[in-house]
């Protein structure tokens, strides 16, 4: 039995031994298997964690950038009232378009606009932008005097109300614009062929002429723009043009010198001529020679003309337009009864006839298609030439 007992007990410890050894080779593995997923498990944890934040982070960043998209979106850009806006020193300068078709969308839209207090097309801002630039300002007069249609009334007012909100040019662009467009006589007669690009040089011109009055407006009056602009008023050219290069020699004539420039040319022999216009049936050739006649009686006068309003007959007129209550720039004819304005502002005149009782009409003959306002006055009315911006107009009482 002792025997037995001692072989069963070794055995057993052999046993024992032997599981411990298994034991302790394969914990490792278990231990090791063990904290691997334990360690895999709280690394996707984290990723999760980190991608959520990231996420979280990537949504307030997307929302903070996107907060005036959707309003912009909602609402798209309005071609008529943009937003008004300056650029900033540091914003860059907008893309740059086509600038044709900025001056062709400008005149289409222009004719929208019935308040002054409305903000300009966009399209007419981009130009704006375009033109702070010597390189800019020069494709935006060749555009206009490329594409304004010569059928569209109001194309004339569009080139001057592009020519006075954009930057004065530089001394620089002015010399290149005169060796750009090469001006002289023989060119003009070349233009006669084409009187939309022919009546848009002379109205560019004109523009130019004043707003640059001074040294600037004398140096744009060279030799060949003069040829140019009296070549323009021979009776071969265009009605249109013939009436926007005389305007044109009007606003070089508020430069002194340029005055005496023009004297010199013997225009007033040509005027003369003109002049026969006056009353002619063809509302185009009439303001033509009324601005002839206007011409020789006030800016270029001829030797040995009598003035016009010493030589009229008012004896059946009742009233007519004051000369005495009048603005500034407007034209009123030796009758009294004919008024035109040639500016960009807006010029007001009233009558000589007052009424407080009673009833009354009035009537006109409206000569051109420019912009104006016609009807009753108080004689305490304000003349303010800024109220409106006005394309050349023309009537008869």
């Amino acid at each position: 039995m002792i025997v037995v007992a001692l072989v069963v007990f070794y055995a057993s410890r052999s046993l024992f031994q032997g599981l411990l050894l298994t034991l302790e080779r394969h914990i490792p593995c278990i231990l090791g298997t063990l904290g691997a997923s334990n360690m895999g498990n709280s690394c996707v944890c984290r990723d999760d964690s980190g991608v959520e934040d990231n996420v979280e982070t990537q949504n307030q960043q997307t929302q903070n950038s996107r907060i005036p998209v959707p309003e912009a979106r909602s609402h798209p850009r309005d071609p008529v009232r943009p937003p008004r806006r300056g650029r900033g020193p540091h914003e860059p300068r907008r893309k740059k378009q086509n600038v044709d078709g900025l001056v062709l969308d400008t005149l289409a839209v222009i004719r929208t606009l019935v308040d002054n207090d409305q903000e300009p097309p966009y399209s007419m801002i981009t130009l704006h932008e375009m033109a702070e630039t010597d390189e800019g300002w020069l494709e935006v007069v060749q555009s206009l005097i490329r594409v304004i249609p010569l059928e569209d009334p109001l194309g004339p007012a569009v080139i001057t109300l592009l020519l006075d909100e954009c930057p004065l040019p530089t001394k620089d662009a002015l010399q290149k614009l005169t060796e750009i467009l090469n001006l002289n006589g023989a060119v003009a007669c070349q233009d006669s062929c084409h009187p939309a690009k022919h009546r848009n040089t002379t109205a560019v011109l004109g523009c130019l002429a004043e707003k640059l009055a001074g040294p600037a407006s004398i140096c744009l009056l060279n030799p060949g723009i003069l040829e140019y602009l009296l070549q323009s008023l021979n009776f071969q050219s265009h009605p249109t043009v013939m009436l926007f290069a005389l305007i044109a020699l009007e606003k070089f004539a508020q430069t002194s010198e340029n005055k005496m420039t023009v004297s010199e040319s013997c225009i007033s022999d040509q005027l003369v001529l003109l002049e026969k216009w006056t009353d002619n049936p063809d509302y185009l050739k009439r303001q033509v020679g009324f601005c002839a006649q206007w011409s020789l009686d006030n800016l270029f006068l001829k030797e040995g003309r009598q003035f016009t309003y010493e030589k009229v007959d008012l004896t059946n007129i009742k009233a007519m337009l004051n000369s005495n209550d009048v603005s500034e720039y407007l034209k009123i004819s030796p009758r009294g009864l004919e008024a035109r304005c040639d500016a960009s502002s807006f010029e007001s005149v009233r009558c000589t006839f007052c009424v407080d009782s009673g009833v009354w009409y009035y009537e006109v003959t409206v000569i051109t298609s420019g912009v104006m306002q016609i009807g009753w006055a108080t004689k305490d009315s304000k003349f303010l030439n800024h109220v409106s911006a006005c394309e050349v107009t023309q009537l008869i009482l």
